[in-house]
């Protein structure tokens, strides 16, 4: 059975691939011409970047219960 801190880091994990694909792909082929494909790549950027520091916060935290 796998536990919650390998779930928790697979899930991190695997949440910053699909944002970080989803804003390439929103700019090497936009869904929407213009603006909004660019916003939305941007946002997913954003995302990505925060789910980096959230999985370094994660890392020190369990590191601090083992």
């Amino acid at each position: 059975m796998i536990s919650l801190k390998q779930f928790h880091y697979f899930f991190i994990f695997v949440s910053i691939l699909i944002s970080g694909y989803y804003g390439m792909f929103e700019m090497t082929t936009p869904s929407s011409p213009g603006f909004i494909s660019n916003l939305f790549a941007g946002i997913s950027f954003i995302i990505t970047v925060g789910l980096i520091f959230y999985g370094f916060t994660v890392i020190k935290m369990f590191k601090k219960y083992k």
